[in-house]
């Protein structure tokens, strides 16, 4: 049987849109113009990438360390005054789904420690995966497979057994360098990556809910 990794953002809990309008007043705070014409760059990759990316192309005098910690301060205090997280259609379904027939479950996402914690205590998903890998936990972001295959060394199963779930290029890239299957979801209006690489491509998780009922995923 799969073991399944599932990416967080784009993924469950639909925070592109959370993310996006956090950072361009977070940049515009800091000093930066016109910082939306740099955020597709930025989909799927880490903190500490990220805003290397954004050091260097905006010239940012500030230090990387300063920047990643207090973004992200004031990133989790955004998101903790939510009243609710705006949550994939069918995602949380597929993961009870997939958690009911024996599948075993996994977090790969380039997101940090406690972003990814905040979002399953919120949505109360804790107890479907056995493990969590965050950025930190690797020294390289995807599209490289580090995340993926911590995950499956974590798991202790090979990755040739195991399938991700993701919405961005970078992740089915880095799926694929991992060595294993990849299910793309497309359905978000917010999503524009090019998914073609990708084992097969949803826009919808119901079906894929049901099929993992009956006893298979269509990978």
């Amino acid at each position: 049987m799969w073991t399944i990794i599932f990416d967080m953002d784009g993924v469950i809990v639909d925070s592109e849109p959370l993310h996006i309008a956090h950072l361009h007043g977070y940049l515009r705070k800091i000093g930066v113009v016109e910082p939306e014409s740099f955020s597709q760059s930025l989909k799927g990759v880490s903190a500490r990438d990220s805003w290397q990316l954004l050091i260097e192309n905006f010239n940012l005098e500030q230090d990387i360390e300063t920047l990643i910690e207090d973004a992200r301060r004031s990133y989790v205090d955004y998101l903790e005054s939510l009243a609710a997280l705006p949550v994939i259609p069918g995602a949380i379904q597929l993961v009870k789904a997939l958690h009911s027939k024996g599948y075993r479950l996994a977090l790969g996402s380039s997101a940090a420690p406690k972003r990814i914690e905040l979002f399953l205590h919120k949505l109360k998903l804790q107890k479907y995966f056995e493990k969590v890998v965050s950025g930190d936990d690797v020294k390289r972001s995807k599209p490289a497979p580090d995340i993926f295959l911590k995950a499956a060394e974590l798991m202790k199963v090979k990755p040739s057994n195991c399938v991700v779930i993701e919405d961005a290029n970078n992740g089915v890239v880095a799926a694929h360098a991992a060595g294993m299957k990849c299910i793309a979801y497309a359905g978000s209006v917010h999503n524009t990556d090019d998914l073609a690489q990708a084992d097969v491509i949803i826009k919808d998780f119901e079906p894929l809910a049901r099929a993992a009922k009956n006893g298979g995923l269509p990978v």
